[in-house]
Order: structure tokens, then C-alpha cells, then sequence
């Protein structure tokens, strides 16, 4: 699905692309999502561009990542999407910045573009060039990051707080240990993914600053340190986030053992408190001629009350010690 943003009387206003279309007058972003082979082939030949293969924009290597062809500035960056999901996904995307217009190539459908191009379409003059809406966009997916880490902290302190209630609590109210550690992992893997986005982000916001510092005015250089300034808080946020995540999973971790030591202990308790009983149970059981007790009125009576004394003298003493 390819669509084409470009100005009208003074407003953007959003097309769809289709095959075989020519491209709008004054056009100032083509958002190209999960083009077909036609598809691509046709706006590279439209726009003048050589668009990268899916391979390519999988490189990691910063030459692969960050380059100039012709004039045309290549910048691929990872961004989260489906963040709000249990399978968070990590896709690069690629700008490219070509005669005053913005192309982004991706295959993945992060929040921030839809975000992004709402409140284009709906505020005049917040991207007139290619250069405005590709810092307009880069400020959405640092912003859209942003809330991903305030969702993330917010549900890692009620995690917190249940984990560390359930060292004192064990009924059926008590918080599911293991559920906790695969929300633990989930939190691991989303943070990891958006210090991963804003590291590419930052690469990118570098790069523009480096090649398009001659070419825009004042206040566009000012908005790229600015967007860099962000970039950084966000990631120490992270970073800092990342650091709760292990505190929290060696707890949970730690209340997990507690929980099965206080099974054992049970259990080893239940053990001892029973083995007098069972010891008495084996001797009145035998099938001697010779046993005292075996023709006495009062045997089976003596039996019992031996082996609940034996059951109970035990109970007591653990009691006593504090170790039930």
C-alpha cells in the first residue's frame, strides 16, 4: 500500500497510490508500506531513487544503513511496533530524503506513523517539505518510545508491589510467581527492542545533522538537537528500566525458592510428626505369639493413645521453636 501526502491550497492532504499513477504536484511524503515487486519498481522509477531490497535494510552495518547516492539521503532506523501486544516486533524502516521529499519504505505498521500523519493532516503548515515531516516523524516514534517505557514502568511498579506482597501472603490470593516471570521477560524484550529503536534513531538524527546542516535554517537544527537531547533521556530511562527488570526477576526468582522451601518444610515436618506414629503402628503390628499386650482388654486403646502422643509431643515442640 503506497500513500502519497502532498500540499493542496495550502494543506496536506493524503492520496492513495495505485499502479500506474503519476505523483501529485508539491508532493511531500510517500509512505510506501509492504510495496509489491511492481509496486517499487514503479516509484523508483517515478521518484528517481533505487529503493533498498528488504535484505539490505536488514544490514546492520552503519554504511549500510546510513549513505548518500545522487544526492538522495538513505536512512534506516528500527522501530517498535506492536508494543502494546505480547509479540512485540523490532522492523527497520527506511527514509530517504530526495529533492525536498520524504520516502519511507517499511514492512511493519508502527503507531507512530499513523500518530504522526493524523496530526499532519490536521495541523497547517506542521510539514510542508520533505525535511519538516521527517523530523515530525522522527519526534513521534522518540515520543510513541517515550510512552512505551511510561507503560512499561507503570505496570513494572504493580508488578513490584505484588511480588513483594506475596512474600507474606500464602493463599490462594497470592500473586502467580511464574506468570510474573513471563511478564518479566515480555518487559525485558520490549525494552531491549526500544533501546535498540533509539539507538538507530540517534545514528539517524546524527546523520541528518551532519549532512543537512548547511541546507536548513536555524530552527531545524536547533529541532535535531533537541530530538537528540530526547534520544538520550529516553535511552538512560531505559537503561534504568533494564536494571529494574533484573532486580525484579532475581526476586521473583528468590520468591519462588521461598515459596518451594516453605513446601519442604512442610512436608519434612509432616514426616517427623507422622514417624512416631508409623514406629508404633510397625511393633503392635507384628504377629508375635509372645506380645504382652495382645490378650489385654485395654491393648488397642493403649496402641491409639500411644501413637496420638507420639504425633502430638513432636507438634508441640516444633511449635515451641518456631519452625511452623
Amino acid at each position: 500500500m503506497v500513500t502519497l501526502y502532498h500540499i493542496v491550497d495550502g494543506r496536506l492532504t493524503r492520496t492513495p497510490w495505485h499502479l500506474g499513477s503519476v505523483l501529485p504536484e508539491r508532493l511531500v511524503w510517500a509512505d510506501i508500506l509492504d510495496p509489491t515487486t511492481d509496486e517499487e519498481h514503479s516509484l523508483e522509477a517515478l521518484l528517481g531513487i533505487d529503493l533498498p531490497t528488504r535484505a539490505e535494510m536488514r544490514e546492520i552495518e552503519a554504511s549500510s544503513r546510513l549513505y548518500e547516492v545522487d544526492g538522495a539521503r538513505f536512512m534506516t532506523a528500527t522501530v517498535v511496533s506492536k508494543a502494546d501486544t505480547p509479540t512485540a516486533e523490532a522492523s527497520a524502516i527506511t527514509f530517504v530524503m530526495a529533492n525536498h521529499v520524504l520516502v519511507s519504505l517499511r514492512y511493519s505498521d508502527p503507531l507512530a506513523f499513523t500518530i504522526f500523519a493524523t496530526r499532519a493532516l490536521k495541523l497547517p503548515g506542521h510539514c510542508e517539505t520533505g525535511e519538516t515531516a521527517l523530523a515530525g516523524l522522527i519526534e513521534a516514534i522518540i515520543d510513541r518510545a517515550a510512552d512505551v517505557l511510561e507503560n512499561v514502568a507503570a505496570e513494572m511498579d504493580t508488578l513490584s508491589r505484588d511480588v513483594f506482597r506475596a512474600r507474606t501472603k500464602v493463599d490462594a490470593a497470592t500473586i502467580d510467581l511464574e506468570e510474573a516471570l513471563r511478564t518479566l521477560g515480555r518487559f525485558d524484550d520490549l525494552t531491549g527492542k526500544v533501546r535498540e529503536s533509539l539507538a538507530s534513531i540517534e545514528r539517524v538524527v546524527t546523520f541528518l545533522t551532519q549532512v543537512l546542516m548547511p541546507e536548513v535554517k536555524k530552527d531545524y537544527r536547533a529541532r535535531l538537537k533537541t530530538m537528540a537531547r530526547d534520544i538520550r533521556s529516553i535511552a538512560e530511562h531505559a537503561s534504568a528500566l533494564a536494571q529494574k527488570v533484573n532486580f525484579l526477576l532475581d526476586a521473583t526468582l528468590g520468591m519462588i525458592n521461598i515459596e518451594q522451601t516453605r513446601v519442604i518444610k512442610i512436608l519434612s515436618v509432616a514426616a517427623t510428626v507422622f514417624l512416631p506414629p508409623t514406629l508404633m503402628a510397625s511393633i503392635y503390628g507384628m504377629n508375635f505369639e509372645l506380645m504382652p499386650e495382645l490378650h489385654w482388654d485395654f491393648g488397642y486403646p493403649m496402641a491409639i493413645l500411644l501413637m496420638i502422643v507420639s504425633a502430638v509431643l513432636p507438634y508441640l515442640y516444633f511449635k515451641r521453636k518456631g519452625w511452623l
